[in-house]
């Protein structure tokens, strides 16, 4: 009962504790399937995966554990960079194609490198001995003796799994079960440890950063003398060839950076169009009114052209007309401007007639012709003189051989 209640205890300690962030690197070398086998634990199709070119970041939920997992290249050119992730890490994935038997010896040497630095000796290790479904891959066993398995983490004090596995068979719910397992076994042993291990860590993770520092600072001392030992024998050459000295440069340090965040240059861009298409839209006003300020100004100059027509008219009637028609009312003329003019209709263009429907189409909804059309006779009625008169009689004929006979029609 007692043993009953202390693990209801641990179980419901267990559920309330918040999730552990746990970082894992993946390493191996080139084509062993690391990609392959991280997309089969995220959920995605592990299939026609491309080498992957410096490192990839993947993040996923485990359990009680959120996992992220740095993918490193495998190149030997990029195998360099691992060193920098070694100090987040929690664990190691080493990922070994056991169907390349002709690079074992190189995949030991990579794994000896590996376990021997000082910021991954003394942490756990899982070995994944991938490919196992193509034909001449080697055992669990024979992996472990090419490899130096035990002798590696005996000397480096690390707590180590194989498990064979084919990362391409399956991916999330139906991932290989080797993979699970191993994965599961790593968590765990982390768990186990998980202060120790995250204190270490961070110990680590500080000391780079204060290394990684130190260089900087290093780096920039050194350009900084390289830069004044060229100006001093610049301002030398000068001084001995009687020319001036230049005025020196601004420091790199104070000078602002080229580079700018790609947000703030969509912004500007997005500025500078807005005000184009703004001085566009007030120029093209500015040029409407113009136009319309003209075309106003030829009408007005119209109209009192017309004005000026019209009084002249006006005072010749006058002058001609008698008294009585002086008398009458004057109609005055109205004048359109030009604006409001209309063009009258022009009647001689007919109503434009509707276009005649095309023929129905041939086919079964076609109706059948009734009776045959009636004949219509020839343009030409005359008779010739035989017309309705008996035939001629016809003449016996005489044979070869002397004898007639009749030929009957």
């Amino acid at each position: 009962m007692f043993s009953l209640m202390a693990n209801c205890c641990n179980w419901l300690k267990r559920w309330r504790e918040p999730a552990r962030k746990v970082t894992l690197v993946m390493v191996g070398l080139d084509n062993a399937g690391k990609t392959a086998t991280v997309r089969g634990i995220q959920g995605d199709n592990p299939q026609d995966v491309a080498p992957t070119v410096g490192f990839s970041k993947v993040d996923l939920k485990q359990g009680k554990f959120e996992v992220t997992i740095f993918d490193l290249g495998g190149g030997k050119r990029i195998r360099g960079i691992w060193k920098n992730y070694y100090s987040e890490s929690h664990g190691v994935v080493f990922v070994v194609d056991s169907s390349d038997v002709q690079r074992i010896q190189e995949t030991r040497e990579t794994m000896a490198e590996v376990l021997q630095h000082p910021r991954i000796a003394g942490k756990p290790v899982l070995v994944l001995a991938n490919k196992q479904d193509q034909e001449g891959a080697l055992a669990e066993a024979d992996i472990i003796e090419n490899l130096s398995l035990e002798k590696l983490v005996n000397e480096n004090k690390c707590l180590c799994q194989i498990e064979p596995c084919s990362a391409v068979l399956g991916y999330g719910k139906k991932v290989d079960k080797s993979i699970k397992k191993g994965l599961k076994w790593l968590l765990n042993n982390i768990a186990k440890d998980y202060e120790a291990i995250t204190e270490r860590v961070q110990k680590d993770t500080a000391e780079q950063r204060a290394l990684e520092e130190q260089d900087k600072k290093e780096r920039a001392e050194r350009v900084r003398r390289i830069r004044e030992e060229r100006e001093r024998q610049e301002r030398e050459e000068a001084e001995r060839e009687g020319r001036q000295i230049q005025e020196e440069e601004a420091d790199d340090e104070n000078m602002p950076s080229p580079f700018q965040p790609i947000s703030n240059v969509i912004c500007e861009n997005e500025d500078r169009e807005k005000e184009r298409k703004r001085q566009k839209e007030l120029q093209e006003g500015r040029s409407n009114n113009q136009q319309m300020a003209e075309m106003e100004h030829e009408e007005e100059d119209e109209d009192e052209n017309e004005e000026q027509d019209d009084t002249r008219q006006t005072a010749q009637n006058g002058s001609t007309a008698t008294t009585g028609e002086q008398d009458k009312k004057k109609t005055r003329k109205l004048h359109l401007k030009r604006k409001h003019r209309v063009d009258p209709l022009r009647t001689e263009d007919g109503p434009m007639e509707s276009p005649t429907p095309p023929p129905p189409p041939v086919g079964w909804a076609t109706p059948k012709v009734s009776r045959l059309p009636k004949l219509e006779p020839l343009g030409d009625t005359k008779h010739s003189e035989f017309y309705k008169k008996p035939l001629p009689p016809v003449a016996n004929r005489p044979r070869p051989n002397g004898d007639t006979h009749d030929i009957i029609f």
